[in-house]
């Protein structure tokens, strides 16, 4: 007997909409128009005789009794991925856009970048800096690059390493001071912090004089990149990773103080949607990541 199905362009419209809650990010996943999706997704409505979204003004939203129906769509889709995957191997073309905080956007990811696309050459990585904690799906997200404890409720993550800090600074801050300094000279230096992360001072003093008690005060930066460039001026002395500080430790713009250095609970993860299948894109980016992750460590 023939299978009673609507195409499946009408489908895939559908279920991508429905994934992302949004016809935009539908569009650019499947790379067509906006106004191609509401068409696709319009049709399916007529053939089946119901709605599927309630439309507002700026936003749709799936309608429960559609839920159960994106939910076997997306399933499927992801069996049929899977078949194909097995007979012909894992997809490794296309564009990946990342959303990425620009401090370590800057810093440290985008100078070697052209690295992951050498070893890649069909698959394009586009960062997106922003500081913005975007909704991955309804911004056109494939995933994000965060720092943070790896707690994102409704995302799966991939932790690329966690934070090794020590202290630095400008060397001109602490001339004629014989390296490595004392942790009591240390505490009379100018310190920054940030809000977020103000406890890796106290980890630090902690580890590397755990029987002197050693009082300090730190001033508190709104972001790692003032901290940062608060310690490059020679403003203050910065708790940060050593892979973040290597580059301009090795051509002199930063000095290590103390060579204690000291693994805390925050680093750089990969997150993006919670599904069954993660795309393998994501996650060669994620083993390229920890690569050179570990190489710098």
């Amino acid at each position: 007997m023939a299978r009673r199905l609507p195409s499946l362009n009408r489908l895939r419209a559908f279920e991508a909409a429905a994934r992302h809650g949004s016809f935009k990010a539908a569009a650019d996943e499947l790379c067509v128009t906006q106004a191609a999706i509401s068409h696709q997704v319009k049709a399916l409505e007529d053939e089946l005789g119901q709605p599927l979204f309630h439309r507002g003004v700026r936003e749709v939203r799936l309608l429960e009794r559609a839920a159960p129906l994106a939910a076997r769509l997306t399933r499927s889709l992801d069996e049929m991925e899977e078949a194909l995957e097995a007979l012909t191997g894992p997809v490794m073309t296309g564009r990946l856009r990342l959303s990425v905080a620009p401090f370590f956007g800057n810093r440290w990811l985008l100078p070697r970048l052209d690295r992951f696309h050498a070893r890649h050459p069909g698959l394009e990585i586009e960062p997106v800096l922003s500081f913005d904690l975007v909704d991955l799906g309804a911004h056109g997200f494939d995933a994000a690059v965060r720092y943070g404890t790896g707690d994102w409720p409704g995302l799966a993550g991939r932790a690329i390493y966690r934070d090794c800090v020590g202290p630095v600074v400008a060397p001109h801050r602490v001339a004629g001071h014989h390296l490595p300094m004392t942790p009591g000279d240390i505490a009379h230096l100018p310190l920054a912090t940030t809000s977020n992360w103000h406890y890796d001072w106290e980890a630090w003093f902690a580890a590397v004089a755990p029987d002197e008690p050693i009082t300090f005060d730190a001033l508190d930066c709104d972001s790692r990149a003032i901290a940062f460039d608060a310690a490059l001026s020679g403003q203050a002395a910065a708790m940060f990773d050593t892979r973040l500080t290597a580059a301009d430790e090795a051509n002199g713009h930063l000095v290590r103080l103390h060579p204690l250095t000291v693994t805390r609970p925050q680093g750089i993860h990969v997150v993006f949607p919670d599904t069954r299948r993660p795309d393998p894109r994501i996650e060669a980016f994620v083993a390229w990541l920890r690569e050179e992750a570990a190489a710098d460590g």
